[in-house]
């Protein structure tokens, strides 16, 4: 907090986004969901989504993401994801 210059509650709602730390697991995944009209014809509504599941705890987040690219999920892992995890 000191070093942040946050208020307590400030990092503990921050801290709340992050998983994992030393010795945990997180387990990270992509995927692209959508749905058809009617179980048929052309798929809709397509939108590419990031998420984590944190062993242990059961933890789990899942966000929307315009693309897949390198560059957009390392910027989430780094976001979201605890050095040393």
């Amino acid at each position: 907090m000191e070093e942040l210059q946050v208020s307590s509650r400030t990092f503990v709602d921050w801290s709340s986004f992050c998983r994992g730390g030393e010795g945990v697991t997180v387990e990270t995944d992509e995927a692209k969901i959508g749905k058809r009209k009617y179980n048929r014809g052309r798929r809709i509504e397509d939108q590419w989504i990031f998420g984590d599941y944190e062993r242990g705890s059961g933890n789990v987040f899942i966000l929307p993401v315009p693309d897949r690219t390198t560059d957009t999920l390392l910027e989430l892992i780094r976001e979201h994801i605890r050095p040393g995890t």
